[in-house]
């Protein structure tokens, strides 16, 4: 009796840790607030660890925002000595237009979120071609999104899970090109085709690595955890930002990030957020869309300021909540 009573219990122990073990690994892009992680399998082609489970984000301190504005310079009564001083590297991220909101529109495989401000202007906006991580939806991505478009930028997302070859960015430059010429398009002569950038997450990162050098429309690109690899980044010209997280442990960055990032021809800076899983710009997108948004004011928009910020001894290179700057040409 006692015998049978055992091994009914470790039958229903054995049952709920497996039920347990099925959640696990079906938790995922879907639940932002959790442990998050991309849930897909992984190829020789990909090349890009995503099986596993989700990484707590547990940050104690946040970037500055966006729209912080510089402090003035205290007042000095040796204005001769003070006028003839280096100009030193702002302390804060340059700020953000003003803009009046955001809105998305769905069109077909395409999403593209940009500022409300655009339906009335008569100016045309530099453009962000975004791709996603492994298995992740857009939808897991839009805090990061909406912040590029409040920054001026015009977003276009295509829906693809599997972004590695770089094509649907590509093709995300054909779309908004195409909406820019068609008179029945909210974007019709709104698009800035010669400022173009790319950013993405993880398998997008590569995306954004292997677009770049396909297309020579694209100007610049923010790699977010990306899951490049050096043969991949080796020849890369434009300014490329690789940005990762000490927590990492899908995309490890001294196999990929690291290494595509010292393989890189042109000019590129490195640098890691502290105590950051794989998942920040899910959960935390404010924690790195200020960086992100400076890179693309300084090689989209050429802004002096935002290029000063990842200047040696610049802004990202003495923040405390980031390590391992690294930067070149």
């Amino acid at each position: 009796m006692h015998r049978k009573t055992r091994r009914y219990r470790l039958g229903c122990t054995a049952l709920a840790m497996a039920f347990v073990f099925i959640c696990l690994c079906f938790a995922g892009c879907k639940n932002k607030n959790k442990d998050e992680g991309e849930a897909a399998s992984s190829t020789a082609a990909v090349g890009e660890v995503t099986d596993a489970f989700a990484e707590n984000e547990d940050l104690t301190s946040e970037n500055p925002q966006t729209t912080a504005q510089q402090s003035n310079a205290p007042q000095t009564t040796k204005k001769a000595v003070s006028a003839t001083k280096k100009k030193q590297p702002p302390k804060t991220l340059p700020p953000s237009p003003e803009v009046t909101g955001t809105a998305k529109l769905e069109n077909g495989n395409k999403t593209v979120v940009y500022p409300k401000a655009l339906e009335s202007a008569s100016k045309s906006y530099p453009v962000i071609v975004w791709a996603n991580g492994t298995g992740c939806p857009t939808s897991t991505y839009m805090g990061l999104l909406e912040k590029y478009a409040e920054a001026g930028f015009v977003v276009v997302a295509d829906s693809s899970v599997m972004t590695a070859d770089g094509s649907s960015q590509r093709n995300s430059i054909d779309f908004i090109i195409n909406e820019n010429g068609n008179s029945s398009s909210v974007f019709y002569k709104k698009i800035d085709i010669d400022k173009i950038g790319a950013s993405g997450h993880s398998q997008g990162g590569r995306s954004c690595v292997n677009a770049a050098q396909a297309d020579s429309r694209i100007k610049c690109i923010v790699s977010i955890a990306g899951a490049s690899s050096a043969q991949e980044a080796d020849g890369l010209k434009v300014p490329t930002l690789y940005l990762t997280g000490t927590s990492d442990m899908i995309v490890v960055s001294s196999q990929w990030v690291k290494p595509s990032f010292d393989a890189s021809r042109g000019r590129a800076v490195y640098a890691s957020l502290k105590g950051a899983a794989h998942t920040v710009c899910m959960t935390n997108p404010e924690k790195l869309a200020g960086y992100c948004i400076s890179w693309f004011d300084a090689y989209l928009k050429n802004d002096s300021d935002a290029k000063a910020v990842f200047a040696d001894g610049g802004m990202l290179a003495s923040d405390s909540n980031w390590q391992d700057f690294a930067s070149k040409n």
